[in-house]
C-alpha cells in the first residue's frame, strides 16, 4: 500500500489566468482539464494512497457536472476548499486516509511533472521527513524602493524558486497546521 497522499489545491480564484471562461486548473488541455493531467501523474503510482482535489465551494455544482465521472472512475477525493490556501489543504489534510505517513501538496493547475522529479521529492522527503521541489534562480533580481527606483542588485547565490509538489511527514504537517492555527487564534 502506498505510504503517500496528494492532495491538489484547486480552490483559488485564477486571478492571474486572466481567462474568462475557464480558471487554470479546469481549462482545457490537450482534450481534458489541466488539474486530471496533475492528478495523473499521482495516480497509477503504487507509493500513493489517495489523492485528493481540494474546490472553492462556489465550483462544486460545475465541477460535479463536469468531473464528476472522473472523480468516480479514478477514486480521488473531492474536498471543499476555505477562504485561504491554508484553509484549503487544513480541509484535505482532516481526510487523508489514516495509514498515510507522507502528504504531498502538488498544484492543481501544474500539470508539467515529470515522473523522476516526483521519485526525488518523495525520497528526500522520506530520508528529511519533508522536502520540496526546487530550481535555483537565474534570473537578475532588482530591489527597489518605494519611489520604484532600482536600489541594487540582489544576488542569487543561495536563492531558490519553490515549486510543487511539496511533501511533508504527515505528523509534521498536522503540527504545522496546529501551530499556524493558534497563531492565528491569537492574533485575532
Amino acid at each position: 500500500m502506498g505510504k503517500f497522499a496528494v492532495i491538489l489545491p484547486a480552490a483559488g480564484r485564477s486571478s492571474r489566468f486572466k481567462d474568462e471562461y475557464y480558471k487554470k486548473p479546469y481549462a482545457p488541455l490537450a482534450g481534458k482539464a489541466v488539474w486530471l493531467h496533475s492528478a495523473e501523474r499521482f495516480l497509477q503510482r503504487n507509493d500513493v494512497a489517495q489523492v485528493l482535489i481540494v474546490i472553492a465551494p462556489g465550483d462544486r455544482e460545475s465541477f460535479n457536472f463536469k468531473f464528476g465521472s472522473n472523480v468516480a472512475i479514478l477514486g480521488i477525493d473531492v474536498v471543499q476548499g476555505g477562504a485561504e490556501r491554508f484553509d484549503s489543504v487544513a480541509a484535505a489534510l482532516a481526510r487523508v486516509k489514516p495509514e498515510v505517513e507522507f502528504v504531498c501538496i502538488h498544484d492543481a493547475a501544474r500539470p508539467c511533472l515529470a515522473d523522476v522529479w516526483i521519485d526525488d521529492v518523495f525520497r528526500a522527503a522520506e530520508k528529511s521527513g519533508a522536502a520540496i521541489l526546487a530550481i535555483p534562480v537565474s534570473a537578475t533580481l532588482k530591489r527597489v524602493g518605494s519611489d520604484r527606483k532600482i536600489q541594487e542588485t540582489v544576488a542569487r547565490d543561495g536563492l531558490w524558486e519553490a515549486q510543487t509538489p511539496q511533501v511533508f511527514r504527515r505528523d509534521l504537517l498536522m503540527e504545522a497546521h496546529a501551530r499556524r492555527g493558534d497563531l492565528a487564534a491569537t492574533m485575532r
